[in-house]
């Protein structure tokens, strides 16, 4: 820990660890959240370089790496709890976008909640299991240019089941 920050919550007026209870919603949550960051922190495999240092591409290749071998982990480790994959994926990416997001956060919910039975027999399985991945494209015609002639049409794909 920082030193500076260290003696600063050594002179705090009131217990830091009570505190630390109250936000994490008890000792045992506290317990837990620290047991999940230190299997991140001690894993050699989520130590790297500063990504200060990296360019933006190098940036995008080391999460994408980096949120596969999450998935394995958390796999391994049996952590299926949505506050529990959270924290790790927090202690994994460090505040930084993670590539997954759009698919945790928008198309596996997406799915559950708006596909009919027949679709989410097809694609929930595959998407739980990242053997497909989901993301979110929005266009707005217009947006950013001053071509008039365009259009917007969608045309189905015959040599799929999608209609």
């Amino acid at each position: 820990m920082n030193p500076d920050l260290r003696k600063e919550r050594d002179n705090a007026s009131f217990k830091t660890e009570v505190l630390t209870h109250i936000l994490d919603g008890g000792p045992e949550k506290t317990h837990r959240r620290r047991e999940i960051e230190s299997l991140v922190i001690n894993d050699p495999d989520f130590h790297h370089e500063d990504l200060n240092f990296l360019s933006r591409s190098e940036r995008y290749d080391a999460a994408v790496k980096k949120s596969a071998l999450m998935i394995v982990k958390l796999r391994e480790y049996g952590i299926s709890d949505p506050e529990e994959i959270y924290c790790y994926k927090s202690c994994v990416h460090r505040g930084r976008p993670e590539p997954l997001d759009l698919h945790l956060g928008m198309f596996l919910p997406t799915l559950l909640n708006q596909a009919t039975p027949e679709q989410q027999d097809m694609f929930f399985l595959p998407a739980w299991n990242l053997e497909i991945i989901g993301t979110y494209a929005q266009t707005e015609m217009g947006h950013g240019t001053v071509q008039n002639p365009q259009s917007d049409s969608a045309q189905p794909v015959s040599d799929t089941l999608q209609t």
